[in-house]
């Protein structure tokens, strides 16, 4: 008996060390994510928190207001935190990129970065960008296949920076 136990822990070691020798490169195949949507859905006031809970961003979400055809997202940043404007691409890049890959009846995004201060209570806009489904084709990669975000959403979309961002924000 243990010689058949001791002969069986031999054949199944030099079989996992066969295996281990074995290329991976071959096996490798792509993820499929198990809950991915068969079809887009339809944007609505219920289901828009939803969509956005999806997508991390570097800056607080503030606002979001669903106008049919049109969403309008805000972000929201102190007067003491620092920005960086390639964050904001990058935020404005990959929500935009999920709502126009999941959604059927999105046809504008209009993304702010605002900063709010608490005493008094005011908003002032530092960035603006706009996007419609006419650029839709330019969402065709992710964020991280892109090598330069800023300079490719500055060249493809309508991007208006006030000059105080500048001055008081940007490091």
């Amino acid at each position: 008996m243990p010689r058949r136990l001791l002969a069986a822990i031999a054949v199944s070691a030099l079989l996992a060390f066969l295996l281990s020798l074995v290329p991976s490169a071959r096996w490798k195949q792509t993820d499929i994510p198990t809950f991915q949507a068969s079809r887009p859905i339809d944007l609505s006031e219920r289901n828009a928190l939803d969509l956005f809970t999806t997508v991390p961003t570097h800056y607080n979400i503030k606002r979001i207001k669903w106008e049919n055809p049109s969403v309008y997202v805000d972000l929201a940043v102190k007067p003491e935190e620092k920005v960086e404007l390639s964050r904001v691409y990058l935020d404005f890049y990959s929500l935009t990129r999920e709502l126009f890959a999941v959604t059927a009846n999105v046809k504008h995004v209009y993304f702010r970065l605002l900063e709010e201060k608490d005493v008094p209570k005011e908003s002032r806009l530092l960035v603006a960008i706009e996007s419609s489904d006419a650029n839709q084709a330019a969402f065709g990669k992710p964020p991280e296949e892109i090598p330069d975000v800023d300079t490719y959403v500055r060249g493809a979309f309508p991007v208006r920076i006030d000059p105080y961002f500048y001055e008081r924000i940007s490091p």
